[in-house]
């Protein structure tokens, strides 16, 4: 039993350079009652009009074609006055790239294949807080 909000559902965005990944996440959290947007690199996301202002959250593979995750994440410090949480996922990632993601406000850091149950529990709780 989950209580769904009657507004417009959050949107999160996904960025990441793999279609099955993308695709994936997509179908999940939409059947979660999420709205998504996916994105197949940082430059995309960063230059969509309305990506920042409309996500609640962002999934971010940490490498990525041409700018990575962690430098996406930078800038978007930079730029947002307040920055949507972030999660980021990796296949290849290592515990230096892990702990400065989550010291730098990282809600979380997942590897890939990931704990679909983790996941979720990680979204609720950034998006309820």
């Amino acid at each position: 039993f989950r209580l769904r909000k009657e507004s417009m559902p959050q949107r999160i965005a996904i960025i990441d350079d793999e279609r099955s990944v993308r695709s994936g996440l997509s179908n999940l959290l939409q059947s979660e009652g999420y709205a998504t947007e996916a994105f197949d690199s940082a430059e995309c996301f960063l230059s969509h009009p309305t990506a920042l202002t409309d996500a609640a959250l962002v999934i971010a593979d940490i490498r990525l074609r041409g700018m990575t995750g962690l430098e996406m994440f930078d800038k978007l410090r930079l730029i947002a006055t307040s920055p949507p949480p972030i999660i980021f996922i990796s296949g290849h990632a290592d515990d230096n790239i892990q702990r400065y993601a989550v010291d730098h406000g990282a809600v979380a850091f997942l590897r890939k294949p990931i704990n679909i149950d983790v996941l979720l529990a990680h979204i609720q709780r950034a998006l309820t807080t």
